[in-house]
């Protein structure tokens, strides 16, 4: 079934329609869950969250492409419960990512001026270095599986990972947004 067929039955309120999203997209939604949370009860209960989500969210709206719309209301979920079990505590993840914008990231801030400057530095990348950043920030995974993914050695990821940070953290600051 394709993504249009699955997005029609959302709006029929057709129960299928969780069933068809699950058969197509839950493997890949699971791992985004798992890479940031670590914890398969977690990961079941933001499942189960981002399904009811995807439920309540279509109607009223139609996503242009329905696996990027169920990840990213995965990742929120999972993000969202790591805040919550953590309180003050932060993933290594999170460290990472608020030593460039100065806070934890959340739904909210991603739509933010930052978001924008980000999405363009992104597409001034080299592939494997966009893939790299993709795979270890906005899937979670670990330094080690985005390596492999992209074809590097962890050393050679983590360095790169590094120096991008870097870069992407003056362009926020040339673009005025506090980082």
């Amino acid at each position: 079934m394709n993504d249009t067929d699955i997005i029609d039955l959302f709006w029929a309120r057709s129960e299928s329609a969780i069933e068809e999203l699950s058969r197509k997209y839950d493997k890949l939604a699971r791992s985004v869950a798992m890479n940031i949370l670590r914890d398969r009860q977690d990961a079941e209960e933001c499942m189960n969250d981002s399904y009811l989500g995807m439920w309540n969210s279509l109607p009223p709206h139609r996503p242009a492409v329905l696996p990027a719309f169920f990840t990213a209301l995965t990742r929120n979920n999972a993000l969202k419960r790591v805040r919550y079990k953590t309180a003050e505590k932060r993933t290594v993840l999170m460290t990472e990512l608020t030593d460039l914008t100065g806070s934890t990231p959340s739904p909210e801030e991603e739509i933010d001026g930052a978001a924008f400057v980000i999405s363009g530095y992104l597409r001034e990348m080299d592939k494997t270095s966009r893939v790299l950043f993709m795979r270890r920030y906005y899937l979670g995974e670990s330094v080690r599986e985005a390596a492999e993914a992209v074809g590097l050695s962890e050393n050679a990821a983590s360095v790169r990972l590094s120096r991008i940070r870097k870069r992407l953290k003056k362009r926020l600051e040339k673009e005025g947004i506090t980082v």
